[in-house]
């Protein structure tokens, strides 16, 4: 009981921590929209943080109506990815450093591994939880994460359609040639299948030494009533 509570104040502290660090850029960008001449620039700044403020509380919101407690590690890769790419990437600019969207693909692709494993647990019986082998489950898990991967470049593909460049696909107005046009999607792609990999095979050995640690990662109907 000890642990699940130093674990509830750990992502609470990282929610905490993120949220105000964006309600302090909210004010100071709103100060901007106010004073600047460029007001189409922080408009559209100013509405990326407050959808960035509302998002982070989803998975709360999400888990009150359905009156479901969220797994720990779900939750606190969550925070860690809308920190590193809504207030680092997006807002403080980490995106033009080299390899920062990777880093990103590698936290995504765990934090995906953590949602399979919890959709696993939701939609099957304990007893059948309890006679699944360890090595399937994070075996599946890898699966679904490296899924999510896909996924995601078939959201970047479809939005390129419409004139974005979000697979990179073009530098300076230009069409790539060849692998270059290929590789910011391919490269993703690695980062996430490496990402979900190394986080499987530790959750392998970590199931393997504790079988019953495995439900730590599922979703679980709330006992607040209860208490």
């Amino acid at each position: 009981m000890a642990k699940k509570q130093d674990s509830f104040s750990v992502s609470t502290v990282f929610l905490g921590v993120y949220e105000i660090l964006m309600v302090i850029a909210l004010i100071f960008s709103f100060k901007d929209l106010l004073t600047s001449s460029a007001k189409g620039d922080y408009f559209l700044t100013v509405v990326e943080i407050i959808a960035g403020i509302l998002i982070g509380y989803l998975p709360v919101w999400i888990a009150k109506r359905l009156n479901i407690e969220l797994p720990q590690q779900l939750f606190i890769l969550y925070v860690v990815f809308l920190f590193g790419s809504i207030y680092l990437g997006t807002l403080r600019h980490f995106y033009r450093l080299p390899l920062w969207d990777k880093m990103l693909h590698l936290v995504s692709s765990s934090l995906e591994v953590c949602l399979g494993l919890a959709i696993f647990g939701f939609l099957l019986t304990p007893e059948v939880q309890a006679k699944v082998s360890r090595a399937f489950v994070t075996l599946y898990a890898f699966c679904f994460s490296a899924f999510c991967g896909v996924l995601w470049e078939f959201y970047e593909f479809t939005c390129d359609s419409f004139g974005m460049n979000l697979q990179r696909y073009m530098a300076h107005g230009q069409p790539k040639v060849g692998r270059a046009a290929l590789m910011d999607t391919m490269t993703d792609l690695i980062a996430d299948v490496i990402g979900a990999l190394i986080f499987c095979l530790y959750l392998y050995f970590k199931f393997k030494k504790d079988p019953g640690s495995l439900k730590n990662f599922f979703f679980h109907k709330s006992t607040s009533e209860q208490e």
